[in-house]
């Protein structure tokens, strides 16, 4: 059983996907008592108890307004394993989290930044074997999209809590 609440905002979709918006149990309940939020699902057997009240624990809550946020997809090492699908852009290899790194396309010692342009995920093996050259990987890397971004996610990702599945997947 999970010790984490889904939040949602006010459409039902999560608040962010990259990191996933998660409160801990505590901070639900006091969300449930302010009534800042609707509760969506409840554990069935885990309850929390007060001198005058007993409650279920949410799994799911979902804020009562909608809040605008930015649909911009931020830069990070993680967003960029999900773009590439944990996948080497030079040998093409699946690969587990803890065994990639992140590649400069151009070599920072030859000037290159770090942007979604000049980086992809490669494994440690491809990244020493190209050292500091310049090699295109295939295909282009660019800066993607939320929904691009959850593709990679659902091919990896373990939902703490069955029921946030159907929440969260696109």
């Amino acid at each position: 059983m999970s010790q984490d609440c889904l939040l949602l905002n006010g459409n039902g979709k999560p608040i962010s996907y990259f990191p996933l918006s998660v409160v801990d149990w505590k901070t639900a309940i006091k969300l449930v008592v302010t009534r800042n939020v609707i509760i969506v699902r409840e554990h069935p057997d885990w309850f929390v108890h007060s001198p005058s009240m007993k409650l279920k624990v949410p799994s799911i809550i979902m804020l009562r307004k909608y809040y605008k946020y930015t649909n911009h997809v931020k830069f990070s090492r993680s967003n960029v394993f999900l773009r590439d699908m944990f996948t080497c852009q030079y040998c093409k290899e699946v690969f587990q989290r803890k065994e990639l790194t992140i590649d400069h396309i151009i070599p920072k010692s030859k000037g290159g930044g770090s942007s979604w342009e000049n980086v992809v995920t490669a494994c440690k093996e491809c990244n020493i074997a190209k050292a500091d050259k310049s090699l295109d990987p295939s295909p282009v890397a660019i800066k993607p999209s939320y929904k691009a971004l959850l593709k990679g996610q659902n091919s990896q990702i373990e939902y703490k809590d069955d029921m946030w599945r159907e929440y969260i997947v696109a």
